[in-house]
């Protein structure tokens, strides 16, 4: 096997690459995010709350198929990473052919289920019953359409690997753009839920097939064959796998299991008034995950080259700034939330699904934002078993809380229940795992990541509060606009100096067109 040091890039090439891989990253978060601000805007105003309740249920229940993937889509991005730092490309078509392999049949029998979920799914949840025929039928579509698609997605999992995020993201806007278009439309013209699941099909089914095509063209030694299918790589796929699924599926439940169980014991109204600012958050949330992909394929790539104190640089610097780009919307949304919901969407929403923000973000921020890259570190390093073991306890507990505080105190007390856990396990437990398995201080990882992002937010919330009770109480388009850009503004300010390293605020520079040469003129 060829020697791992002829494959390890200098430090400065793997940070302009890094840097590079989320910025492209971004580019699809971006469309993301304003799909789900324009999209979600109008299916609320022209729908109403339950048929959005549907839309959000038929998507947990599709998140929920992603347990057959037994965690090989991981293992894919982490044995491509490491593969192509040897130059082994036999090993790379060995894992592509096996992965391939496992996936048809797992797409087959997904198709067969399609009808059985269909016809019973409805009868778990407290959905009208006018409703339940159009429910049947997006559960059945949306479930044979994510069975013949589970075959090729490993090629989005081997592009990660390969980490080409800017093919993935030219894809994923092309997605968005068009399936924001084909939403419209459907809305427009005065169809429904089952049009707008025909649109998301269809360019679902361009995305794959765009993805190989990419994957083939960066990979001209592609070979896939029955021959290179291998019991022995299987095994060790399903190895590193298993524990990724363990971890994988506990997040579903975590992700899931509350829109579910509301479902389930409060109707679709509900679900859509626990879904909103939640998928709100989430999709900012979003682009800090981005750095955290891009962290799991770093990750491994320097431990398989056992550049330790990298490594643990890696895990400090990007979980310090995811935590630096969601704070502006933190800030943001705790002075001025319930005001961009009441515009946005309405009193009903607003009422419903303001008083969940301050406690989705506090979870939100010192968690997702600012632990996510702890546990893609995990990964990328091969050391994620406790992990996987700290979210089973997380999932069991937050199903058997739900299950008692659901029906008491609706979905305010979900909303706490999710909060308290995940601070707990992926707040807490988490990072100490990092430090651990890196054999770094507990307490000087953790001081690395918050004490200069959250320090940063003071000022910042003063001055918001500040102009809410004189001169933007966000009762406008244009205050709440304006709000949001003093906030991030001010945050931006302070934060590109106070949280950031000079090395990479130099390196962040140099990427601004016309200016980055200026701001950086001796860079090379």
């Amino acid at each position: 096997m060829p020697e791992a040091s002829a494959a390890v890039p200098s430090t400065a090439h793997h940070q302009r690459r890094f840097v590079t891989n989320v910025l492209w990253s971004w580019s699809g978060v971006a469309a993301s995010l304003f799909q789900g601000i324009i999209i979600t805007r109008i299916v609320i105003r022209r729908l109403g709350a339950e048929h959005y309740g549907i839309w959000a249920l038929i998507f947990s229940i599709l998140d929920y198929f992603w347990f057959f993937d037994l965690g090989l889509n991981t293992a894919v991005t982490n044995f491509c990473a490491r593969f192509l730092a040897l130059k082994d490309h036999r090993k790379i078509n060995e894992t592509i052919s096996t992965a391939l392999f496992y996936f048809s049949i797992i797409g087959l029998v997904i198709c067969c289920l399609a009808p059985a979920v269909a016809i019973y799914g409805p009868r778990f949840f407290r959905v009208n019953e006018r409703d339940r025929g159009e429910f049947s039928t997006l559960i059945l579509m949306t479930c044979i359409s994510w069975g013949l698609c589970i075959m090729v997605h490993m090629f989005v999992s081997a592009l990660d690997g390969f980490q080409r995020f800017d093919l993935t993201s030219r894809v994923m806007v092309l997605q968005i753009v068009l399936r924001s278009a084909g939403y419209f439309v459907a809305l427009q013209t005065g169809h429904g839920l089952v049009m707008m699941a025909e649109v998301f099909i269809a360019t679902q089914i361009l995305g794959y097939a765009l993805n190989f095509l990419n994957f083939r063209r960066v990979f001209p030694e592609l070979r896939i064959s029955p021959a290179l299918v291998s019991l022995a790589m299987f095994r060790d796929i399903l190895r590193y796998g298993i524990k990724s699924f363990v971890a994988s599926g506990s997040t579903l439940v975590l992700q899931q299991g509350g829109p579910l169980m509301i479902g389930h014991s409060l109707g679709e109204a509900a679900v859509g008034f626990y879904g909103l600012p939640s998928k709100l958050l989430l999709q900012a949330i979003d682009a800090v995950s981005r750095i955290g992909i891009v962290t799991r394929s770093s990750a491994a790539e320097l431990s398989v080259t056992g550049r330790r104190e990298s490594v643990i640089a890696l895990g400090v610097y990007s979980n310090r700034y995811s935590l630096t780009l969601f704070m502006p919307l933190a800030c943001f949304m705790l002075v001025w939330g319930r005001a961009l919901i009441l515009r946005w969407v309405g009193p009903q929403m607003a009422d419903n699904s303001g008083p969940l923000l301050p406690i989705f973000l506090l979870s939100y921020a010192l968690v997702l934002a600012a632990q996510f890259n702890s546990s893609s570190l995990l990964f990328g390093v091969g050391s994620h078993g406790g992990y996987a073991r700290g979210l089973v306890m997380e999932a069991v507990g937050y199903i058997g809380a739900l299950a008692v505080v659901v029906p008491r105190y609706g979905i305010v007390g979900a909303a706490w229940v999710s909060a308290i856990l995940m601070i707990a396990v992926r707040g807490i437990y988490t990072p100490w795992l990092v430090s651990r398995a890196l054999d770094t201080p507990f307490v000087s990882y953790m001081r690395g990541i918050y004490v200069r992002p959250l320090l940063a937010g003071v000022p910042v919330l003063a001055l918001g509060w500040a102009l809410k009770k004189s001169l933007l109480p966000g009762q406008t388009w244009p205050e709440l606009i304006a709000a949001g850009t003093i906030t991030g503004g001010c945050y931006a300010a302070i934060a590109a100096f106070a949280c950031i390293a000079p090395q990479h605020r130099a390196l962040f520079f140099s990427r601004i067109p016309v200016l980055g040469p200026r701001l950086v003129p001796n860079r090379a």
